[in-house]
């Protein structure tokens, strides 16, 4: 079952979908704090990403299912 979760509430070790495929979390770094009038005051959040599975590589390919992404802490993305 799929639940909504804010990029703030993101743990090491996640299932998360991210552009309809399955990702694991390896690492988050907070890297500092928004200052545009959507989000002001909210944390940014960068995390890194590598494959769930063979699935995943074939949906995202080699290069956009490793790596670093992020955004504001009230981004959401789906856990497994």
């Amino acid at each position: 079952m799929k639940k909504e979760i804010r990029y703030g509430e993101l743990k090491i070790g996640d299932v998360v979908f991210f552009h309809g495929a399955k990702v694991v979390i390896k690492n988050i770094n907070v890297c500092g704090i928004c200052d545009n009038k959507w989000h002001k005051g909210e944390k940014i959040i960068n995390f890194e990403i590598e494959p769930y599975d063979e699935e995943t590589i074939e949906i995202l390919g080699d290069f956009y299912s490793h790596g670093w992404y992020g955004g504001v802490e009230s981004l959401t993305l789906f856990i497994e």
